[in-house]
């Protein structure tokens, strides 16, 4: 699947840091066939160590009294 987007971008525009990054996000394509986040990082660095980075990453972004998932 491919997608064309056309971004026009000049200097004086305020949001041009939005289409730029519009931009690349759609050549990145989609995520159809990729293996999960979750599993290559896993395999990268261990399914322990996995577990607390990403839960410490994510008890910062939860609200005071937000019980982990």
């Amino acid at each position: 699947m491919t997608i064309d987007v056309d971004v026009t971008l000049t200097p004086r525009e305020p949001k041009a840091g939005t289409g730029l990054l519009l931009r690349h996000c759609m050549s990145l394509g989609t995520a159809e066939h990729r293996v999960p986040a979750r599993t290559r990082l896993d395999e990268a660095i261990g399914a322990e160590l996995a577990h607390r980075l990403v839960t410490s990453l994510t008890a910062r972004s939860r609200p005071p009294g937000v019980a982990p998932r």
